[in-house]
């Protein structure tokens, strides 16, 4: 066993000379240099991030197609998860991101923040993915859910954008607002407005998202909204309509952007106010270094293996190269000693 073991051994020293020679040793460095990078291996470093929660509006008004983007007559749901994905890509990688959807006073975390790079494929799938089934309500509070948005968004260190046509059920052009002002300065944020400026009837789907009309004043009231119009309307014969003139003071039945809203709940909170008929307006009014900072946050390490490989490949080659030139050297110089004489 002692004489195979030399024998091992003498054979593994004279390979070991030989790829030392011809640099082949550096480039099996490369490769085990090169295997973390298989495993997506990450560093924490000082960056700047613009950490974010993405808020859309899930209610019934976000049916309404009087927007042009992606194509004409585009509904207001389609152009919001637009904006956030265009938005998403356009953020520095380092920051996190996660997506909530509301309607009434309610938002709903999709998922807790993720890095926005490593994990955009998988958050734009789910974004697009949003559809005005997943609605739990028909109904928006604007200011309750930005009161309820901006606890879950300090809780976890983001901004607030927050995607909606400012319409609410019932309709308001001076929303309370007290309670916006106490959260004024606590986290940033900026309201990005959707929808068209003349009003617009609201569609109607049922259960198998199938249109079956449009919204009636006569449905207005049976929501609630007017209790002193409410047993009138429910004595109506099905299909018939309420007495002209009757039901004029119901508007919930259309709907349009709202800016009076828009513009009184972001003063209140002081957040930034932006109009968006494409993504491109949503990415210019979130490109702003307010809304940035430097934190340690989670970035590629892959570059760090790449570099090392890269310098261990050009070494290879200049020890090839060096060895190459000894070796002609050496060759040159025999040649002119010549042979020895005895």
């Amino acid at each position: 066993m002692h004489h195979n073991f030399k024998h091992w051994w003498g054979h593994f020293r004279v390979h070991l000379r030989h790829i030392i020679r011809n640099g082949a040793l550096f480039y099996i460095l490369t490769a085990i240099v090169l295997l973390p990078v298989w495993f997506n291996p990450q560093m924490k470093l000082n960056s700047l991030v613009q950490d974010t929660l993405f808020l859309i509006d899930m209610s019934e008004s976000m049916n309404v197609p009087d927007v042009n983007y992606p194509e004409p007559h585009s509904d207001r749901l389609t152009l919001a998860k637009h904006v956030v994905r265009e938005s998403m890509a356009s953020l520095p990688c380092g920051s996190r991101v996660s997506v909530a959807m509301f309607a009434a006073d309610e938002a709903v975390l999709l998922f807790e923040p993720l890095e926005v790079c490593r994990h955009y494929p998988a958050i734009e799938q789910m974004v697009m993915g949003i559809n005005r089934r997943m609605r739990w309500i028909g109904d928006s509070l604007i200011t309750e859910t930005i009161v309820a948005a901006t606890k879950e968004a300090k809780d976890r260190g983001l901004n607030l954008v927050m995607i909606t046509d400012g319409d609410e059920m019932p309709h308001k052009d001076i929303p309370y607002i007290n309670d916006l002002i106490k959260l004024r300065g606590q986290i940033k944020g900026i309201l990005l407005g959707v929808g068209g400026d003349a009003l617009q009837p609201i569609p109607k789907f049922n259960e198998r998202d199938e249109m079956i009309g449009y919204w009636t004043k006569e449905d207005a009231v049976l929501q609630g909204n007017y209790p002193e119009l409410l047993a009138y309307v429910r004595n109506l014969s099905p299909g018939e309509q309420a007495v002209e003139g009757m039901l004029d003071a119901v508007t919930e039945y259309s709907s349009s952007y709202n800016p009076k809203v828009m513009k009184r709940v972001s003063d209140a909170i002081g957040f930034d106010l932006a109009r968006v008929r494409i993504p491109d307006d949503a990415v210019a009014a979130l490109n702003n270094v307010e809304f940035r900072e430097y934190a340690l946050a989670e970035r590629d390490a892959r570059w760090i293996y790449a570099l090392i490989a890269v310098g261990l490949i050009l070494i290879a080659w200049f020890w090839h190269l060096i060895q190459s030139v000894n070796a002609y050297i050496g060759r040159l110089y025999m040649k002119i000693k010549g042979p020895k004489r005895s």
